[in-house]
């Protein structure tokens, strides 16, 4: 709501001017006259909203007078209510007490109109009534805040104009004679006051429009407060700021602190995830963040439509090969028209009991990965067809829940070492990442990868590297990085591989030393917990590689025990079984071991509870952690198998904790990101005052209350 807090004197005219002004499709008085463009081009400077309601402050004389033509005038505009307030009694300013009674009057109008407003504008028109009264509600815009100061000048002395000449376009002898002026944009009013906002509030209410009593207008209670508060103002904002982060166990962006106290409050108790019906403008929201992402896989980060993408970089040799081999275009021929059909079940019965994994071999002299690109093709211009054969009965996010790790990665296959074994399949998919990091606004990027998985169409890991390294560089909106993975449910020798790979490239390879951050083991818990790795992963102790450990994911939290004590992990990827510990977890907290968590995954593999499908069993212990000072993080782990992106899954982290999660929350989530990153100390402090810098000048900083 927008509420013109005005002062009245003898001329009624005043506020219909103003509303012109402010409200020109509803009272288009300067429509067609010398004024008219350039009072829109103040209307936009200024962010002006058209008001919804006009408070009038005026003496008993003034309300006597005005009234009978205002209500006359505000029937033909019925759909901006006027209401007048006065002091009862007080028929004029006559006296220092009757200025005294009549300021606190306005500071009470213009604290109760802020309060009123919420979100909305609260517009100040100094235009009518007595100088001291113009002077008074000048002095509240500037300690309570308001939207805008606004004034009208009479040049030629109007004041013969009637209702009906301001009703629509002025008549021809006023189009000169009025000028309606933006005295100051926006004020914000002392930041003492609204650290005390409650209390004032309270102390200051005004119950209906009309003569208000005089006796609880005097001794000017509510002035007293505010000019105590503004003598007081250093100390108490110190007070506030000092409990603000003695309540905090971690900290949040710095610049934040200094925003006004009321301000600060507003982002603690506006929350997103909530409300099914703000979903849209909560991620618009979300999208506006600088972010970090540490806990993203390359092999899952493609949709069905972005497969077939990355598929059609290899259009070309795949056409050759149809035309080569007879055997491969007829078997091709014979599931183009199923996919046009969009008859799965011949689909499938097409693909054979090996399902997608099949098609890596399935043509014996097809070099990878042309096959599957082969079958991606097939799909072009039916993307659904293949995102309804890849999902089946999973496509229904509410049902996409606790199907287990296996399932979950078989939902991969066609992408990852499937479709990944070429150059131009690589460089592909490095484009679809850099399109998707700009355009949810990451910042900073730590890939997963297992270069040797990739090596299968004839490239050596050398060469993958260098072809990562080659579209990195061509990214210049994010700052990429990489971590190798090794599998837990592979072959033993090729975590050594991956192992030795590493080492080689950071003795020989400085663009690889600057790229390079850290190590992941990962797969499925149950195929060997942490300990059993240690020997494997001495090499990187030695050379002081930063690790992070997928464990606690789906198992107990003994594996992240292992993991922190056994791999002297640095990060913990999910880490869902932690709050098992508390000793654990104070020690997590203490030493700064940060948490990855991957909300989309973890909904759809382990299954916690979301709010806003009703779906899911458990609660999910984001929240928890964060309010217990661990250094949890917000990522992706396969945004193309979760259908999902970065922005999505800080949505998803809210809808999955009870109440939603505050703004001020989602900052500190944001923080940790950047915080955690295996960059050195120089880059992280970089990245985060970027971030800082980005949220104080282009981010949003209001929001709607819990």
């Amino acid at each position: 709501m927008n509420i013109c807090v005005a002062t009245l004197g003898g001329s009624w005219q005043v506020i219909p001017e103003i509303l012109g002004f402010t409200n020109p499709d509803d009272l288009p008085l300067y429509r067609g006259g010398p004024l008219e463009q350039e009072l829109e081009q103040r209307r936009r400077e200024h962010g002006i909203g058209a008001v919804d309601q006009v408070w009038a402050v005026t003496t008993a004389k003034g309300a006597e007078g005005n009234r009978t033509v205002l209500n006359d005038w505000n029937r033909r505009i019925p759909d901006i209510p006027i209401h007048l307030f006065w002091p009862q009694g007080m028929e004029d300013i006559q006296s220092a007490a009757d200025a005294h009674v009549m300021a606190e009057l306005i500071h009470r109008l213009v604290l109760q109109a802020r309060e009123r407003a919420q979100d909305g504008q609260v517009l100040l028109s100094l235009a009518g009534g007595r100088k001291t009264m113009s002077a008074d509600l000048q002095r509240a815009g500037q300690v309570i805040g308001c939207h805008a100061l606004l004034h009208v000048i009479d040049l030629k002395n109007p004041r013969d104009l009637q209702p009906d000449d301001l009703t629509g376009p002025l008549p021809e002898r006023a189009r000169h004679a009025i000028l309606p002026l933006v005295v100051s944009g926006r004020l914000p009013g002392s930041e003492a006051v609204q650290l005390q906002w409650l209390i004032l509030r309270d102390l200051a209410p005004l119950h209906s429009e009309g003569a208000i009593p005089a006796a609880g207008l005097t001794g000017t209670p509510l002035l007293h407060q505010l000019q105590r508060l503004q003598r007081e103002g250093d100390s108490l904002l110190v007070n506030y700021r000092l409990q603000l982060s003695g309540e905090e166990p971690l900290g949040n962006f710095r610049a934040l602190y200094a925003l006004p106290p009321r301000q600060i409050e507003r982002l603690r108790r506006s929350c997103i995830g909530a409300n099914p019906d703000r979903g849209g403008a909560e991620l618009a929201w979300l999208r506006q963040l600088p972010k970090a992402e540490l806990h993203c896989h390359l092999g899952g980060i493609l949709s069905p439509d972005e497969m077939i993408e990355v598929a059609g970089a290899e259009a070309r040799r795949v056409a050759e090969l149809r035309c080569r081999q007879p055997a491969l275009a007829q078997d091709l021929a014979g599931l183009t028209p199923l996919v046009r059909a969009g008859d799965l079940l011949a689909i499938q019965a097409w693909m054979g009991s090996a399902g997608f994994k099949g098609l890596r071999q399935r043509w014996r002299l097809v070099p990878e990965p042309l096959g599957v690109c082969a079958f991606l093709l097939a799909f072009a211009g039916h993307e659904t067809v293949l995102e309804q054969l890849i999902y089946g009965e999973w496509h229904d996010p509410a049902r996409f829940c606790a199907i287990g790790i296996d399932a979950y990665e078989r939902l991969g296959d066609l992408q990852g070492s499937g479709l990944l074994q070429s150059e131009a399949t690589l460089q592909a998919a490095m484009q679809v990442l850099g399109r998707r990091c700009r355009a949810q606004n990451v910042r900073y990027l730590e890939l997963r990868c297992s270069p040797l998985n990739y090596i299968r169409g004839g490239l050596t890991g050398r060469q993958v590297i260098n072809g990562l390294l080659q579209a990195i560089e061509g990214i210049d909106h994010c700052d990429i990085r990489l971590i190798f993975i090794a599998s837990r449910h592979g072959d033993r020798q090729r975590i050594d591989d991956h192992v030795e790979l590493a080492r080689t490239l950071l003795e020989t390879d400085d663009r690889f030393v600057r790229r390079f951050v850290g190590f992941d083991l990962a797969g499925a818990e149950h195929a060997g917990n942490p300990a059993s790795f240690r020997e494997r992963f001495r090499p990187l102790h030695e050379r002081v590689v930063r690790l992070t450990i997928h464990a606690g994911e789906g198992e107990p939290v003994e594996n992240i025990w292992e993991a922190v004590y056994e791999l002297s992990a640095d990060r913990i990827g999910h880490g869902l079984t932690l709050q098992q510990n508390p000793q654990l977890l104070e020690r997590f907290r203490d030493r700064g071991i940060a948490v990855e968590m991957c909300p989309s995954s973890n909904f759809q593999i382990v299954g916690f509870h979301d709010h806003l499908l009703a779906t899911g069993d458990g609660a999910y212990p984001l929240k928890d952690y964060l309010g217990q000072g661990l250094r949890v993080t917000v990522n992706t782990d396969d945004p193309g198998i979760s259908q999902t992106d970065l922005s999505c899954e800080y949505h998803k982290a809210a809808a999955m904790t009870k109440g939603g999660l505050s703004r001020w929350q989602v900052f500190q989530l944001v923080r940790n990101g950047f915080r955690a990153a295996f960059c050195g100390q120089n880059d992280r402090h970089y990245h985060l005052i970027r971030a800082e810098k980005i949220i104080m000048t282009h981010c949003d900083l209001g929001g709607n209350a819990c």
